[in-house]
């Protein structure tokens, strides 16, 4: 079996008074991470106005190209997450 991970990303949404105006923060976000080669769903707080969860999956050939990727997509993701304050996330690694 290939090694995967799941990426679990928790996001902050300073002052957002609606899960509209929520939406419209988080879909650039999304769009973009949904071009990579993963699977990504915003996972939790789907009623909250200020708090998102996102989660996704990646599969890759070997452990070392597994820990390029969590890398590279850490690093994506602070590069393009804008205004929202990431304040935390867990990696769960399967063999």
């Amino acid at each position: 079996m290939p090694p995967i991970f799941i990426l679990t990303l928790k996001f902050r949404l300073q002052g957002c008074t609606s899960l509209k105006e929520k939406r419209s923060r988080i879909a650039p976000l999304l769009a973009k991470l949904k071009k990579e080669n993963i699977s990504v769903i915003e996972s939790d707080f789907l009623d909250q106005h200020q708090d998102s969860v996102i989660t996704i999956a990646k599969l890759s050939i070997n452990n070392s190209a597994l820990n390029r990727d969590l890398d590279q997509l850490l690093a994506f993701i602070d590069y393009h997450r804008g205004d929202i304050e990431l304040y935390d996330y867990q990696v769960e690694r399967y063999n």
